[in-house]
C-alpha cells in the first residue's frame, strides 16, 4: 500500500491551523502519517496540535527558529520515509476527495512524478474571493480528469511564474529524498523555481483540472507581507523566471524571443500588480514602475502592459 506522509511547517498559525487539520480529518483517504513541524511558534499552535494527537497527528517543534523556506526544506527530509510526500500550508485547506483523487493516477506511475490540482481561493473568512492579482492560472474542469503534462510545458508555466499551489500538489518520491529543495535566496517565488526543477528530475507530471484545494488569502501570508517591497519582489520575479527558464535549454534565435517575451510578461505581471492593491500612493506606482522598467526596458515595458489592458477590455466586453 502506497505510503502517503503529509507534513504541516508551520509558525504562529493558531488563527487558521485548526479548519487545516480538520481537512485532513474529513480525508476520505487518510495519510499514514500527518506531521506538525511547528518552527517555535510562540502562540496557541501547540495547543491546538495537541487536539489532533487523538487522530494520531505528530507535533514536533524545531530545535531552534528557523527561516520558512528552511522549515520547508526539512519538511522535504521526510520523503525519505514516504512513497508520497505532501506539503500543506497550515491556512490552506484541502477538499475530503483530495487524496483519494490524487493517488490513484500516482499508482500507475513507478518513477519519481508529481501531481497536482486547481484551486480555488479563499478569504480568511473562507468565502471564495474572486479578481485581483491573485488568480487560479489553471482551469478548472466539472468532474475533471487527470491528464499527463509534458515536461517542458510544465516548466514553461513555472518560468511564467503560473505556478502550482503548493498545498494542492502530491510528490512521487519512493522513499528517496528528492534531488532538489526550496532555494533560500528567493523571498516569494522559490515555489516557482522548486516545482519547475522538480518537474525536470520527474519521470511524469500529472494535473487534475478540479478544485481540490483552497489557498488562503490574508494579510500574513508572504505574498500580502512582499506588497510592502514591490521593487524586491519585482527583481525576485524576474530572478525566478530566468532560472527556471535555463532549464528549457533555449538557445539562439529562440533564446532571445523567450527572453524578450518574458520581459513583456513580467511588465502584464507588475501591471496587475498595481490591480491588485486597494489603495495605490504616487511612491508605490513609481516603484513599482521603475523597478520593471529597468529589467524589462521601455518597449517590453510597453507591450506587457498593452496585453493586460487589451485583456481586460476585450475581457469587459464579454460581461
Amino acid at each position: 500500500m502506497t505510503r502517503l506522509i503529509t507534513v504541516i511547517p508551520v509558525f504562529n498559525g493558531e488563527r487558521f491551523l485548526e479548519s487545516t487539520l480538520e481537512s485532513v480529518v474529513s480525508q476520505t483517504r487518510r495519510p499514514d502519517r500527518v506531521i506538525i513541524q511547528d518552527n517555535c511558534s510562540t502562540d496557541g499552535t501547540h495547543r491546538i496540535a495537541l487536539m489532533f494527537e487523538k487522530e494520531g497527528f505528530e507535533w514536533r517543534l524545531n530545535d531552534e527558529h528557523v527561516s520558512s523556506t528552511d522549515n520547508f526544506n526539512a519538511a522535504l527530509l521526510f520523503a525519505e520515509e514516504a512513497d508520497v510526500l505532501h506539503l500543506l500550508t497550515a491556512d490552506d485547506i484541502i477538499k475530503p476527495e483530495f487524496y483519494e483523487r490524487l493517488l490513484e493516477p500516482l499508482g500507475k506511475i513507478k518513477g519519481r512524478a508529481l501531481i497536482y490540482a486547481a484551486y480555488e481561493v479563499i478569504g480568511e473568512d473562507e468565502a471564495l474571493v474572486e479578481g485581483g492579482d491573485l488568480v487560479n492560472p489553471f482551469p478548472i474542469v466539472p468532474g475533471g480528469q487527470p491528464m499527463e503534462i509534458p515536461q517542458k510545458k510544465f516548466i514553461a508555466s513555472q518560468a511564467d511564474l503560473r505556478t502550482v499551489c503548493l498545498p494542492a500538489v502530491l510528490m512521487k518520491t519512493n522513499r528517496e529524498l528528492l534531488p532538489v529543495k526550496f532555494r533560500t535566496n528567493f523571498i516569494q517565488c522559490a515555489d516557482s523555481v522548486f516545482y519547475a526543477e522538480l518537474a525536470a528530475v520527474s519521470q511524469k507530471i500529472i494535473e487534475v483540472p478540479a478544485a481540490l484545494c483552497q489557498y488562503r488569502r490574508h494579510a500574513n501570508t508572504t505574498t500580502s507581507r512582499n506588497r510592502n517591497e514591490p521593487a524586491a519582489v519585482i527583481a525576485d520575479e524576474w530572478q525566478a523566471m530566468v532560472t527556471a527558464s535555463a532549464l528549457l535549454e533555449k538557445s539562439g534565435c529562440a533564446a532571445w524571443l523567450w527572453k524578450f517575451r518574458q520581459r513583456c510578461l513580467l511588465a502584464g505581471t507588475s501591471r496587475r500588480m498595481l490591480q491588485g492593491v486597494d489603495r495605490i500612493t504616487p511612491h508605490f506606482r513609481d516603484e513599482v514602475v521603475q523597478a520593471t522598467r529597468e529589467i524589462t526596458g521601455l518597449g517590453a515595458w510597453w507591450l506587457g502592459n498593452l496585453a493586460v489592458a487589451l485583456r481586460d477590455f476585450l475581457g469587459q466586453g464579454r460581461r
